[in-house]
């Protein structure tokens, strides 16, 4: 029998659109599957926070507002004094002390003395009075100022007004009677102790200055130590001049000593200050002129040339005499620059260590003028802190003062019905989201095509109905003359949309339609596709390959003769077990009863060898395959067919199962060519155009006569 090779492409289809969409639109379907869920748990959400509202006793909050501030100062005094600035320092922790004692138990139990007897009388019934009375009262900071309200909570607003007025009243008088008594232990104690010691330590800085004043005999020492500068100055420039002297000095001693002894050679020194040297050198120039002229004339023995060298010889002896007494003193003179330059340096350096004594001086009378400085700034600082403790001791907290006083309030401070109810809407609204996801994770079954395209990523092929009214779950159910028009149009539609994304492939087509668990109707899908395909004129095969539980030969076929278990055993022919089907145009392959060696059997180089045969004679091959999710050998049977349809179950298939279904042909290069929503119930979750045919159909039913 001559075979047709296998599909080579087994590449997976491109993920689908609708995945990159992503979560918004799985959102948006979630919330539309479970929008009434929300619905109920914000609307009683809301309604409980209502009836609260209105059900709770009515509770009022007077408040009085106080203003804890700095005081100013009764002594005008510098903005740098450093008394007041660390004042201004201590306030921010002196109005945390404030709201200490407005919330101590002390006032609030002096407070409640102060009530009436009918009021006392009902916090005295407590265990614990205080406790109770402290419990009702609030204090508000306001943030960024120096602003408390002090409100008291309590059903009856006339009670609790009275008991925030006394309870400030009791607070400022409390407060006032501390204020004093600190003014006046502050003033005694500047007095008799701060200003003594304080006025002890100016007397010891003043005392201190003048001993050392004296010691240095009432100079001032800057005064002295610009007096040495001065002269140090003088005496470097006097060093600077010895060393230019010098420097001249050891020149001419150099310039000179390159004469010869017969004074015949050498350059004249040009500092030098005599012309002697100058004088004796033209001499002997004019010398030994002549005598040179001379003997060009005259002999060796003649008495004038004789004359000559004579006078020469007596020129150079004064030229070396001459030179000597000049080296004579330019050595002493050298010498004595020598000396003058020591003297200088030793002065230098006295006059240096007597600057670094004076600035020692220098700066301990500084240390001890500044010391005495600030004894005084301190000493002036704290008498006009003791003038001002003096002069403000009778009088009142300056610092603390009363801005308004509790009013009766008309408006309920507790329960807010606007407010409960924008708190009750907001909670309600995360607990609906999270009912919502809660009841989407606990129940995830499939309702419409969309969450198909959208959570599986897969695109949509066809949209089944709920095929008969009593057909079961685990019998396929094949249409008939009783079926409706609607119900074969669906499976024409699912035919068109097979044979458009088959074109591509030249001759025979092998298609695996699967499920991701048992009971999704696959079985129902294959039996009338495989029928509208023969209707328009196709040859059509339906395969079962589920081989642990088949159903299409008991159904549709014939239970005479062998099945396919005999072929993958080799006891029979692949064309005995093709038999007609009781579907006009549809031949039938399978078997008569399940084995529990299905996945051996699908693996089987056997298999192989019939999916090569079966491709030849027939236009379109159905292969009815095991739940992918259940069964080990589907995928591998999928691997040997062109496209793969997946088909789910609504309201019983999982999206969790799909995408597991999905993942597991994909992951062995199975082509998906879509997904088929099979048994739905309604038009309503019907996608795209399918479900136009229930309401088409159905509005052009005749009606009975």
């Amino acid at each position: 029998m001559p075979t047709t090779p296998e599909p080579a492409d087994h590449a997976p289809a491109p993920p689908h659109s609708g995945q990159d969409a992503g979560s918004l639109q799985q959102v948006l379907i979630i919330f539309r599957r479970r929008w009434r869920l929300f619905a109920v748990t914000l609307l009683s959400t809301i309604a409980a926070s209502g009836i609260y509202s209105i059900t709770v006793p009515r509770q009022y909050r007077p408040q009085a507002t106080l203003e804890i501030r700095p005081e100013t100062p009764l002594v005008t005094s510098d903005r740098e004094d450093p008394a007041i600035m660390a004042t201004r320092n201590l306030w921010e922790n002196y109005y945390r002390t404030q709201e200490s004692i407005l919330t101590s138990a002390s006032l609030h139990a002096q407070t409640l003395k102060e009530l009436p007897e009918a009021t006392r009388r009902e916090y005295e019934s407590k265990i614990d009075p205080v406790a109770a009375f402290s419990k009702k009262v609030d204090i508000e900071k306001v943030r960024s100022s120096f602003i408390l309200k002090i409100g008291f909570i309590d059903t009856d607003p006339q009670k609790a007004t009275q008991i925030v007025n006394t309870l400030v009243s009791l607070y400022m008088d409390e407060a006032n009677r501390h204020l004093r008594e600190l003014k006046s232990g502050a003033a005694l104690v500047l007095s008799k102790e701060t200003l003594p010691a304080i006025r002890l330590n100016v007397d010891d800085a003043e005392k201190a200055l003048r001993q050392f004043q004296a010691e240095n005999g009432f100079i001032d020492p800057q005064e002295q130590y610009a007096t040495f500068a001065g002269a140090r100055r003088m005496v470097f420039d006097r060093i600077t001049q010895i060393r230019l002297k010098q420097m001249q000095v050891r020149a001419e001693l150099e310039s000179l000593q390159t004469y010869r002894a017969d004074g015949g050679s050498g350059v004249f020194n040009p500092f030098f200050s005599t012309k002697t040297l100058e004088l004796l050198v033209t001499q002997q120039e004019a010398l030994e002129s002549d005598l040179a002229r001379e003997k060009r004339e005259l002999k060796e023995e003649h008495p004038m040339i004789l004359e000559l060298q004579d006078q020469l010889k007596r020129v150079q002896m004064k030229i070396v005499l001459a030179i000597r007494e000049t080296l004579k003193s330019l050595e002493n003179d050298l010498a004595a620059a020598q000396l003058e330059a020591r003297l200088a340096i030793e002065e230098q350096l006295r006059l240096e260590k007597e600057m670094a004594n004076l600035s020692q001086r220098v700066s301990q009378n500084k240390r001890l003028e500044a010391e005495l400085t600030a004894a005084r700034e301190l000493y002036n600082s704290y008498l006009k802190k003791h003038g001002e403790e003096a002069a403000s001791t009778g009088m009142s907290l300056g610092s603390v003062r009363v801005i308004d006083h509790a009013t009766v309030p008309f408006k309920p401070f507790r329960p807010d019905l606007i407010l409960n109810l924008a708190l009750g809407a907001a909670v309600g609204v995360l607990l609906g989201v999270g009912a919502m996801f809660i009841s989407e994770q606990l129940d995830d079954r499939i309702r419409s095509a969309r969450e198909i395209d959208v959570f599986l990523g897969l695109d949509v092929v066809g949209v089944i109905p709920r095929l008969g009214q009593g057909a079961l779950l685990d019998r396929p159910h094949l249409l008939d003359e009783k079926s409706s028009v609607a119900e074969f149009e669906t499976f024409r539609a699912l035919r068109a949309e097979v044979t458009t994304r088959m074109e591509d492939i030249a001759g025979p087509k092998v298609i695996a339609i699967l499920s991701p668990m048992s009971g999704e109707g696959k079985s129902t899908v294959t039996v009338n596709l495989a029928k509208v395909l023969a209707m328009d004129g196709r040859r059509v095969l339906i395969f079962d390959a589920d081989m642990r539980r088949p159903s299409m030969r008991p159904g549709f076929g014939e239970s005479k003769g062998p099945d396919l278990e005999k072929v993958l055993r080799g006891e029979a022919q692949l064309q005995e077990v093709i038999r007609p089907s009781r579907i006009p145009g549809v031949d039938l392959l399978g078997m008569d009863k399940g084995t529990s060696h299905a996945a051996e059997l699908a693996g089987s180089p056997r298999f192989g060898e019939i999916f090569r045969a079966i491709r030849e004679g027939y236009d379109f091959v159905l292969v009815d395959s095991a739940p992918v999710n259940q069964a080990s050998e589907s995928a591998l049977i999928a691997r040997r067919c062109d496209r793969a349809l997946l088909v789910l179950r609504e309201r019983r298939t999982g999206r969790g199962a799909g995408q597991a279904a999905r993942r597991r042909l994909e992951g062995m290069g199975i082509n998906v060519m879509g997904a088929v929503l099979n048994a739905v119930q309604s038009p309503e979750t019907a996608y795209g155009y399918y479900g136009y045919y229930y309401s088409y159909y159905n509005y052009y039913k005749p009606r009975p006569s």
